[in-house]
């Protein structure tokens, strides 16, 4: 059994792109690369909150007419980039019935791996806790998202199975 998880505000992504936020199947959320953006590449309002909306740069981007995958803007502060990719991760899990702690393996794709490896570890530290899982750092050349420093891509162990 499959079933492809898209919250509402990413079925513009879905239907304008092609590009499943994420797919659970034989017990287990396969969520695809997620970057952090936001609209204008601002660091939005309200990150860390239980109230924040992730998925406001996917949305605002998709609601342009015709608007390409590139067109989507990574937030410009690194640490914040990588708190609403976190964060994004997170309501995505959330919409398939899972949760951070869910989490059993990730990837993450640094651009600047060696700049900003600090930062994220900051971050990575309010997001995942013990057992940790799997964890793959790679080091790339870019993303496609314009500026985009990491791109998380997580494997959760669906809840009740």
């Amino acid at each position: 059994m499959r079933r492809t998880i898209v919250p509402d505000a990413l079925k513009g992504v879905y239907a304008q792109w092609r590009y499943a936020p994420a797919v659970a199947a034989n017990g287990f959320i396969h969520v695809c690369g997620i970057v952090g953006v936001s609209p204008g590449g601002v660091t939005p309002d309200g990150l860390g909150h239980e109230s924040f909306e992730a998925f406001g740069g996917a949305s605002s981007t998709t609601a342009r007419d015709g608007a390409p995958l590139a067109a989507l803007e990574a937030v410009r502060d690194p640490e914040a980039q990588f708190a609403v990719a976190f964060e994004t991760l997170r309501a995505i899990l959330r919409e398939g019935g899972a949760d951070l702690s869910d989490v059993v393996e990730i990837t993450s794709y640094h651009v600047g791996i060696s700049a900003h490896m600090g930062a994220f570890m900051k971050v990575w530290a309010r997001y995942l806790k013990e057992p940790y899982p799997a964890w793959t750092a790679v080091g790339v050349a870019e993303l496609i998202v314009p500026g985009g420093l990491v791109e998380l891509r997580a494997v959760a162990a669906e809840r009740g199975r």
